[in-house]
């Protein structure tokens, strides 16, 4: 008797020292279900179309440039040289170098995506026109000029091309900061480092898995004035 009534002691005051989970020893606790994570979109197929080799000299860098912006959105970037007058292929988003500076109206613009398209997206960058806002002569290929100047174009042709293809892919995104501004200045488009909105990147993620989008607007346009500074309309 004495011993069974000291084990029983002993129990009790190991109990009060270390308290029984109750909730443990009746059963497992079970955790919420944690959302499945989202699917890495697919790479974003580019094809650089340069039919008047205006942008010779400066493509591998303007296309590293836009490369770069893309990634920061989450877009994994491939590209391809296309040549002028092939047809559009399902998937690929054309980048059209023009050796002109404004649309058919008249307005000299830096680059334009279409409101709509009939096959695949693309979008237009009017060189002359990139060339003229940095300070460059509009005129003349790109390989004539100094490392300098020839690295700066390139730069503002990828940026000019990495804002028009947002507009081709999400066209529901608004003009904001960054990237993206309303009014983009000569420092933007030269400049080390361009911030680009998380917005921005989740929209063109969305885009690029096929999640529904609000509808295209009626113009994607990014107009320039005259130099230094050049409007996004």
């Amino acid at each position: 008797m004495v011993a069974l009534a000291s084990i029983v002691a002993a129990a009790a005051a190991a109990e009060e020292a270390s308290p029984m989970d109750l909730e443990g020893f009746v059963g497992s606790r079970v955790l919420p279900p944690s959302a499945p994570p989202l699917a890495a979109p697919p790479a974003l197929r580019l094809v650089w179309m340069d039919p008047t080799g205006v942008g010779v000299g400066a493509e591998a860098a303007a296309r590293d440039e836009a490369r770069s912006l893309l990634r920061k959105m989450g877009a994994t970037v491939t590209w391809r040289r296309g040549d002028a007058g092939e047809l559009a292929s399902p998937g690929e988003v054309r980048v059209i170098l023009l050796d002109r500076s404004a649309d058919s109206s008249g307005k000299a613009v830096l680059g334009a995506t279409p409101p709509r398209f009939e096959v695949a997206p693309f979008v237009w960058v009017h060189v002359p026109c990139v060339r003229a806002v940095i300070g460059l002569d509009p005129r003349g290929p790109a390989f004539t000029m100094s490392a300098p100047a020839s690295r700066s174009l390139a730069i503002a042709i990828g940026r000019v091309v990495a804002h028009e293809l947002v507009h081709a892919l999400a066209p529901s995104v608004p003009h904001g900061t960054g990237l993206m501004s309303a009014t983009l200045t000569r420092r933007q488009l030269t400049d080390p480092g361009l911030r680009v909105d998380t917005e921005v990147g989740l929209a063109v993620q969305a885009a690029l898995r096929g999640d529904p989008s609000a509808p295209r607007p009626d113009t994607g346009v990014l107009a320039a004035a005259t130099a230094p500074v050049e409007l996004v309309r």
